[in-house]
């Protein structure tokens, strides 16, 4: 079941990669970010614990690197469904060039279903 879910997964990130040419066309993109060669950069977005909505991202492994991929926040220990979390994506800027990362918050199991989608434009010198 879970191979199944990855492979939706990709073949989504497929098709939007493939919709558009500049794909911040079509959705806004977060402010650029600057890195350097062998520089590392974190992402961090929030999510609410328990909802099923997961962050995938969709990169290209020429121009970046993920590092490490957590989840951070406070855990109270009460084990509320909905607990304001964060997920912290470290990436490492491998070559000069424009790239962006795309984020997906979804949940694998409902289709695929895009609860939210970010755009970050990566500029590395």
């Amino acid at each position: 079941m879970k191979k199944v879910a990855h492979i939706i997964l990709a073949v989504a990130f497929l098709s939007i990669a493939a919709a558009s040419a500049n794909i911040c066309d079509n959705a806004p993109c977060e402010k650029t970010i600057n890195a350097t060669v062998g520089e590392n950069f974190a992402i961090i977005l929030p999510f609410y614990s328990g909802t099923g909505f997961e962050w995938w991202a969709n990169f290209d492994p020429a121009y970046l690197n993920l590092v490490n991929s957590s989840d951070e926040g406070k855990d109270s220990g009460s084990g509320m469904v909905g607990a304001p979390r964060e997920k912290v994506l470290t990436f490492s800027a491998k070559m000069a060039g424009n790239t962006d990362v795309t984020m997906l918050q979804l949940q694998p199991w409902e289709n695929s279903t895009i609860g939210e989608r970010r755009i970050f434009p990566v500029n590395i010198v």
